[in-house]
């Protein structure tokens, strides 16, 4: 008998329910509840500093798999919340322990899904278990709002303008804390004042990254500014001063302003939480209605008439759906892939409209963004024609669809080493059946031997650790004959591929040629990571091929 224990805690503690205290318990339950422990092998997994809002640990997941092997006859943890704290994760590993005959005990609640009652006690618990995981999220945001009405700042990169200053508080029971607000740097609101201005007065965001390229004004972090980056600033609501035009504004964008608006006097600037939600890997943007407005302990930066005009323009003026990302030039197949080598992608510029090649089309020209917007200080990327590299662009990428290219001879391989794979693997499967079939037979032989038996003890019980024995095996090769099975199916479906995808290439230059223009560019962005041009050559990056 094989039983499992785990054990999980949020945070390290040498106090309370650590992992070696919660292993110690179910050691001690074993032994105390459970028939044969004494002979059994007990296995423990281990996850310290992993939160239960997820199934997403390592040792769980590792215990999982050896479980769904059919290598453990009971888990046995401290809590149920160990496990996890969702409803729908705790639901389904019952359900697999079910259907996998595993027993599971939780000593603290004294669950033991081998009865009905435990089961359905199981369940309860878990619901109970996530309206505490809703509440503990309940809890944290009630505390933040709490921090909002002192108008403290919580944490993370600090806004263009200010500077975050440490404070020491003492709190009731004597202990020393240290909060931070946010502190003023006048040089940098001095940036922040001109970029509302000119946004203002001239509502273009290009033209204020144009006025910091051309003067050499960078980022807090020493990057040159995109449009990106003064949007934000635009939008950042911790510039906006406390007075009652910018209270309505957040008010009626469905905020949940923390302050009377008899407090919104002008005095200081508002300061925002809760304007993202940590999700897998990066941070997501929270709509308004879960924004968390309070007033600051700094000064208000810009009035909150204008901070609402503002935010107006930018709304007004932001792009309408996925068209503006459509390239506008009706001929350019390079738009979007094609890059200066100063790293920023080039755009194509029309001739004039009498100006055109021998097939008709208009001629134009790929330029640099940066070295426009710089007036060549910054960069001095020579144009290059756009027809004429468009052309040998697509004659270099379709000579690798002739049928004696290197990508073909590569396909015609991978389709000959398929079919050899699939041969032994095929070979390996009938050796494995048979290899089955015999210890069935086997099995067969020795239950006839028990049968006719005279029902000796010790014969018997040798018979049946025989028997117990052979099955394991043929459970170990049934395994072994199912990766197999997937491995070649696997292995078909690749060089089934390969086989479809061959005369396709081999002909696709021919329906290239019968492609519109926008097809063409979308085959380009298939097979074309990017296309660098220097000055001199342009080099070609295929994807995946780097």
């Amino acid at each position: 008998m094989v039983i499992f224990i785990y054990s999980r805690k949020s945070k390290w503690t040498g106090r309370g329910e650590s992992v070696e205290n919660q292993i110690a318990m179910c050691r001690d339950y074993i032994q105390r509840n459970i028939d044969g422990a004494g002979e059994s092998d007990i296995i423990e997994y281990e996850d310290e500093g992993y939160s239960g809002k997820n199934t997403n640990r390592p040792r769980f997941q590792e215990m999982m798999q050896e479980i769904r092997n059919g290598g453990c006859n009971y888990l046995v943890c401290y809590k149920l919340d160990r496990l996890g704290r969702n409803l729908a994760d705790l639901a389904n590993l019952v359900e697999t322990l079910n259907k996998l005959n595993v027993s599971f005990i939780s000593i603290k609640e004294q669950f033991d899904t081998s009865t009905p009652i435990g089961k359905a006690m199981l369940y309860f618990a878990g619901v109970l278990a996530q309206m505490e995981r809703e509440q503990i999220a309940e809890r944290v945001r009630d505390n933040m709002v709490m921090l909002a009405r002192k108008g403290r700042w919580l944490g993370g990169n600090t806004p263009l303008g200010f500077t975050a200053e440490s404070e020491e508080r003492v709190s009731v029971n004597g202990k020393s804390k240290k909060s931070f607000c946010l502190a003023v740097d006048e040089t940098e609101l001095q940036t922040v004042r001109f970029i509302f201005k000119e946004y203002l007065e001239k509502q273009s965001l290009m033209g204020i990254v144009k006025y910091f390229l051309s003067h050499g004004i960078r980022t807090k972090r020493g990057n040159e500014y995109t449009t990106t980056a003064v949007r934000d600033i635009l939008a950042n609501p911790v510039y906006c001063t406390a007075d009652q035009e910018g209270y309505q504004y957040f008010w009626d964008l469905g905020c949940q302003v923390c302050m009377e608006q008899e407090e919104a006097d002008g005095t200081c600037g508002l300061i925002a939480y809760a304007k993202t939600s940590s999700a897998r890997y990066k941070n997501k943007s929270n709509s308004p209605e879960k924004w968390i407005v309070a007033r600051g302990r700094h000064p208000g930066v810009i009035s909150g008439q204008d901070f609402s005009k503002t935010q107006n323009l930018l709304a007004e003026n932001s792009p309408k759906g996925e068209g503006w990302r459509k390239p506008q030039n009706p001929v350019a197949l390079l738009s979007g892939i094609l890059q200066c080598s100063c790293g920023h992608l080039m755009r194509p510029k029309n001739y004039s409209s009498k100006q055109v090649t021998e097939a008709g089309e208009r001629k134009f020209s790929y330029l640099c963004p940066y070295k426009a917007m710089t007036h060549g200080e910054k960069c001095a990327m020579p144009n290059i024609q756009g027809n004429t590299l468009d052309s040998l662009v697509c004659r270099e990428v379709l000579r690798y669809t002739e049928e004696n290219s290197s990508i073909c001879r590569i396909l015609k391989k991978g389709i000959g080493q398929a079919k050899e794979t699939k041969g032994s693997k095929a070979t390996a499967e009938s050796f494995l059946v048979q290899e089955i079939q015999n210890r069935k037979k086997e099995m067969q032989n020795l239950v006839s031997v028990l049968a006719k038996s005279g029902g000796e003890g010790a014969f018997v019980r040798q018979i049946g650790q025989e028997i117990q024995n052979l099955d394991k095996e043929c459970a170990l090769l049934e395994q072994e004959r199912a990766k197999l099975r997937e491995e070649g199916e696997s292995i078909q479906g690749s060089g089934q591929q390969a086989e479809l995808l061959f005369p396709q290439i081999s002909s696709f230059c021919n329906l290239f040629n019968a492609l519109t223009v926008s097809e063409q560019r979308e085959y380009l962005r298939m097979v074309l990571d990017k296309v660098v041009w220097d000055g001199e050559a342009a080099h070609m990056f295929i994807n995946g091929c780097h």
